[in-house]
């Protein structure tokens, strides 16, 4: 009987990798920062390499896109720091991707999600946020700024992803579907060793904070292509690395042994 149970628990979480469009293998190489956000304390940064991110201020735990999430509230203080990563640097390419869900956009001067530098081109290595016309920018290197055509509205998830090639193109997503899409003159990433990575703000002090609700915080080192921006999208990360299936599998097997 347990075995049958164990066959029937298998199959359906079986079942569920069979829908997604990208293998957790593929999905998870070249990732260099993983903020699920599921946990109530500081942040845990689930790739390979973990950094070290902290909470700065007062932000809320709360339901996310996928499982738990954070609540930023507008002021600076109030941010996710993650301390400068040889990893999270130099790179000769880069995607970043987040569920973001923005209140008060419409009086915001800007309202970053994700961005490394101390201040503008200086340590300036890559930025994702939005700004006039309440639309999303990016650059990497304070160069090939790329803008959305979409206009974000208060109490909506949108999904947010950038990309950047070294001396190709960088293309700005929303929701899955390519918006913009720029050449970019630089060949890699700054290399700084100095400036932190902000999750919630351009740089200390800069006031672009973000209001809302961030959730699924992830770059990596490398291009992500369409269909994996849209897996990640469709399904979040934690389901592509497998990390709730296994865990869960593991824990009911171990109960159906007792």
């Amino acid at each position: 009987m347990k075995q049958f149970l164990f066959l029937v628990l298998f199959t359906i979480l079986n079942l569920g990798f069979t829908g997604l469009t990208t293998p957790a293998a593929e999905i998870n190489q070249g990732l260099v920062l993983y903020l699920p956000f599921e946990e109530a304390g500081n942040p845990v940064d689930h790739s390979d390499k973990p950094a070290k991110p902290k909470k700065n201020g007062k932000l809320e735990h709360v339901k996310g896109k996928f499982g738990k999430a954070l609540r930023f509230n507008g002021k600076g203080a109030n941010v996710v720091e993650i301390p400068s990563a040889a990893k999270l640097s130099g790179m000769k390419a880069l995607t970043i991707a987040a569920w973001a869900k923005p209140n008060g956009i419409k009086g915001a001067d800007g309202m970053s999600i994700v961005s490394k530098r101390i201040a503008h081109q200086n340590g300036d290595c890559y930025n994702l946020f939005s700004w006039t016309g309440e639309k999303m920018y990016a650059r990497v290197n304070s160069k090939g700024e790329i803008i959305s055509t979409t206009v974000l509205e208060d109490g909506k998830w949108y999904h947010v992803a950038y990309t950047f090639e070294g001396g190709g193109k960088a293309k700005l997503y929303i929701n899955g579907a390519a918006e913009a899409e720029t050449n970019h003159p630089e060949k890699e990433v700054l290399k700084d060793n100095n400036s932190p990575v902000w999750v919630g703000e351009l740089n200390a002090g800069r006031n672009f904070a973000w209001n809302g609700i961030l959730d699924d915080v992830a770059m990596w080192n490398r291009v992500l292509g369409e269909k994996e921006i849209q897996s990640v999208m469709r399904s979040g990360l934690q389901l592509l690395l497998s990390v709730d299936q296994i865990g869960k599998l593991t824990v009911i097997w171990a109960e159906l042994k007792k």
